[in-house]
């Protein structure tokens, strides 16, 4: 039962991600995280899961934070908003019982729903010449789209004028979950083992992606596994991988990364509505006004004032929690936030990765929550060093 509690999250993040719930699957709404809630209310029942008490003490000082300047300064928010940022931070104080025992069994059941996304979306990619594309994303375009989450690039194609789709391993809401998923699959399988030819499955799904967040998440991290855990093959296969890439870029159709990167510059880009634009509706709307500074402009405000900028501004964590709850309210939730990410037993490269994961999507998306809480929250323990060290051992005896 209590591995249950653990890798039901994981699933519902990955394999999960697509199931809609009737009614409400074209408003992004899916099963994924509802599962998640009632396998957690189950396993309280039956006492698998239990409340870790420091953590529920700064839950409950992150919500005063966020509460008490709404109440207190004149305008409106949205209510529905913070209880919906409540409700879906509540698994957060919880911990499974036995987890820190069972992290080594949780992250091999990762790692192998990471060897099949990479092994689907390989074929997804290479094989659409010669298999119709509705049998190659077969959630898409075979089952009832009431039973399909919608509002996300599902099928999205490499570029405008091309008619090759883009991987997402069948079962991933969108590429760029594909490639972040295998990112940190690299990144834990990277600290955990010695094995090479996983790494290699890995990168040519995330190739097929066509993805850059995978890329970027690799980009921050992969300096510090090589350097922190000597993994210096790591570097000469990655010199190695450059070169493939150079070699072999025009077939795989890889221009792609180089125009990810020009994506910064372009006001017209997803790439710059996420991660620039913004820092300009803080300088328009955010930094002149000292009280907003502090504590923003309300829950729920965020949608209610993007659209009034000639340049786009995508509803990212980073971007929302500071226009909305200002400098105050973003530190403390961020500070939760880690605080609970950093408490598991597993590498800490792996909590680093799957940190980036929640700034480079949406806050309200299952994707990072069911990564963390299968992998992070819910195997918490205090014995950190101990813990991560058999955690070690244990993935190196299977090699």
């Amino acid at each position: 039962m209590p591995l249950l509690m653990l890798c039901t999250p994981i699933a519902c993040a990955s394999l999960l991600s697509k199931f809609g719930i009737p009614g409400y699957a074209n408003l992004g709404i899916g099963i994924a995280l509802p599962l998640m809630m009632l396998v957690l209310a189950f396993g309280m029942i039956n006492d698998c899961v239990r409340i870790e008490p420091k953590r529920l003490g700064f839950y409950c000082i992150t919500l005063s934070v966020l509460i008490l300047p709404q109440l207190l300064q004149a305008g409106t928010f949205s209510l529905n908003s913070l209880m919906m940022l409540a409700l879906l931070h509540l698994p957060y104080v919880l911990v499974v019982m036995r987890g820190d025992e069972l992290a080594p069994k949780v992250l091999t059941f990762f790692l192998h729903i990471a060897k099949l996304l990479a092994v689907l979306g390989i074929a997804q990619y290479f094989l659409q010449p010669f298999i119709d594309k509705a049998f190659l994303y077969p959630i898409d375009n075979l089952i009832p789209q009431d039973f399909v989450v919608q509002g996300f690039n599902a099928q999205g194609t490499i570029n405008y004028n091309s008619t090759q789709i883009r991987a997402t391993g069948m079962f991933m809401l969108e590429p760029s979950f594909l490639s972040q998923y295998l990112a940190v699959a690299i990144i834990a399988e990277s600290v955990t083992t010695r094995r090479l030819w996983p790494l290699g499955l890995y990168a040519l799904g995330i190739i097929a992606s066509h993805a850059g967040t995978g890329m970027l998440i690799l980009l921050i991290c992969m300096p510090f596994v090589v350097l922190f855990h000597r993994r210096w093959d790591l570097l000469a296969l990655g010199v190695l991988g450059v070169a493939g890439l150079f070699a072999f870029g025009e077939l795989l159709n890889l221009d792609f990364i180089a125009n990810r990167a020009g994506e910064f510059d372009d006001p017209n880009s997803s790439g710059f509505a996420r991660f620039v634009g913004g820092f300009y509706m803080f300088d328009q709307m955010l930094w002149p006004d000292f009280k907003r500074a502090l504590f923003g402009y309300g829950a729920g405000a965020f949608m209610d004032y993007a659209h009034l900028f000639n340049i786009e501004v995508a509803d990212m964590p980073m971007t929302k929690m500071m226009f909305e709850f200002g400098l105050v309210g973003a530190f403390t939730y961020f500070a939760f936030i880690a605080t609970s990410l950093f408490a598991s037993p597993l590498p800490r490269m792996l909590s680093v990765a799957i940190a980036l994961t929640f700034l480079l999507n949406g806050m309200y998306v299952p994707f990072s929550h069911g990564l963390a809480m299968g992998l992070l929250v819910l195997t918490s323990t205090r014995k950190v060093q101990t813990v991560t060290a058999t955690v070690l051992k244990t993935r190196a005896a299977r090699v």
